[in-house]
């Protein structure tokens, strides 16, 4: 369970980043800039509590874009925005604990 706890803190982690840093002021355009950002992370939540391997290899692809966005975000505004980095952070760890749960035999603990 600790790998799968940690999975999902992660998860709940980059939610919270990239719906911080994209509603700074909240404003119709930026609310729906988050649902949009927030969405595929949101359909993944239940399955990743739950430790189904399509969803966790579903996952996986899915944070390469987030990974791949949220670099591009970090370099172009040159670190301005540490909630970018919380976010490219959280990404990076909780693809390496995704791909831990994958490689086992079976992906429940």
């Amino acid at each position: 369970m600790p790998v799968r706890g940690a999975t999902l803190g992660c998860h709940l982690l980059l939610m919270a980043a990239v719906a911080a840093s994209v509603v700074t002021t909240p404003t119709a355009p930026r609310l729906a800039v988050a649902v949009v950002l927030l969405l595929p992370l949101l359909l993944t939540l239940r399955g990743l509590a739950k430790g189904r391997r399509a969803t966790l290899q579903w996952l996986a692809v899915l944070l390469v874009v987030y990974i791949g966005g949220a670099s591009v975000e970090v370099v172009a505004r040159s670190g301005a925005v540490p909630l970018l980095d919380v976010a490219l952070l959280a990404a990076v760890l909780e693809l390496g604990l995704v791909l831990a749960l994958i490689r086992r035999p079976t992906a429940r603990e």
